[in-house]
C-alpha cells in the first residue's frame, strides 16, 4: 500500500490517534495494536497495524458489508470464519436479541477474537474450523498465486501446518444447544467445499451469508449454489446471500 494511502485509510478509521500510530509503528514498530472507536458503539476494538484487520473493520463496522436487511430478526447466528469478531459485534448490535457463535480457526486472529467481544455475553467464541468432519486439520496460508495475505486469508487443508480442532456444523450445533441457525454467515476461504458435501444442516437454515472463494478453490461456487437449491439468492459486493424461498421479501 502506499504511504499516503494507508495514511488516509488510518486517517478514516481513527482520526489523528489513527494517524499517530501508524506514523509511530512505521517508526518504530510499535504499538503492535490500535484502539478503534466504531461510530454507534460504545465499546472499542483492537486491530493489529499493517495488517488487514484495517480493511476488515473498515467494510464491517463503518461499510456495514453485512447490512442486509431481513425479513426477520435472528435468534441464532453461527459467524463461520469470524476472524477478529467484527461481523459478530454487527450481529450483535443488529439483532440484540441473538445468540452467536463465533468460531475462528487460525490461533492469533482467535486471540484478538477474544478480546474483541469480551464484553458481548451473546457472542460465543469456538476455536475451531468448519469441516466435512470431526477430529484436527491444518490451518496454513493460500496459494501465493492467488494474491492473498494479511491475517485474513488463512486456509484450512489437510496436510502440513498448524494443527487446530475440526468441527462438522451438526456436532456444533449439537455442542452449542441450537437445533436451527437463523442466519449463517460463512467466510471460510475455499473450505465452504468441505462444509457443503453435508448438507442436513442446512434444512434448519433461513439465511445464509457467505463469501465464494474460487480463486482459492475453484468449484466454490458451484458447490455452494447446488446446496442452496430453494432459497433465493443475490449478491452484493463480496457477499453471496441466501434466503429460504418461503421467507416473503427479498433483502435490500
Amino acid at each position: 500500500m502506499h504511504i499516503g494511502n494507508g495514511i488516509a485509510r488510518h486517517y478514516r478509521i481513527g482520526r489523528v490517534p489513527g494517524v499517530l500510530a501508524i506514523s509511530l509503528h512505521r517508526l518504530l514498530g510499535w504499538p503492535k495494536l490500535f484502539r478503534a472507536y466504531p461510530p454507534g458503539i460504545r465499546t472499542s476494538v483492537y486491530l493489529r497495524l499493517r495488517t488487514s484487520d484495517m480493511k476488515v473493520y473498515s467494510d464491517v463496522l463503518i461499510g456495514g458489508e453485512y447490512g442486509f436487511d431481513l425479513p426477520f430478526a435472528p435468534k441464532t447466528i453461527v459467524d463461520a470464519g469470524a476472524n477478529i469478531g467484527m461481523a459478530s459485534i454487527f450481529f450483535a448490535r443488529r439483532y440484540p436479541g441473538a445468540k452467536i457463535i463465533a468460531i475462528e480457526p487460525e490461533a492469533s486472529n482467535f486471540s484478538l477474537l477474544m478480546r474483541n467481544v469480551r464484553a458481548y455475553s451473546a457472542i460465543v467464541p469456538i476455536h475451531a474450523a468448519l469441516w466435512n468432519r470431526d477430529g484436527q486439520i491444518s490451518v496454513g496460508d493460500p496459494d501465493p498465486e492467488t494474491g492473498a495475505g494479511g491475517k485474513w486469508a488463512f486456509v484450512t487443508r489437510e496436510g502440513p501446518g498448524a494443527k487446530v480442532r475440526a468441527v462438522t456444523m451438526p456436532t456444533l450445533m449439537q455442542e452449542m444447544g441450537v437445533r436451527t441457525i437463523d442466519l449463517a454467515k460463512i467466510d471460510i476461504e475455499g473450505a465452504e467445499q468441505e462444509l457443503f458435501q453435508d448438507t442436513k444442516w442446512l434444512a434448519g437454515t433461513e439465511c445464509v451469508m457467505i463469501g465464494l472463494h474460487d480463486r482459492f478453490r475453484p468449484g466454490c461456487s458451484e458447490v455452494v449454489n447446488s446446496a442452496m437449491q430453494g432459497f433465493t439468492r443475490m449478491h452484493r459486493s463480496e457477499t453471496d446471500f441466501y434466503l429460504r424461498g418461503t421467507r416473503s421479501g427479498i433483502p435490500h
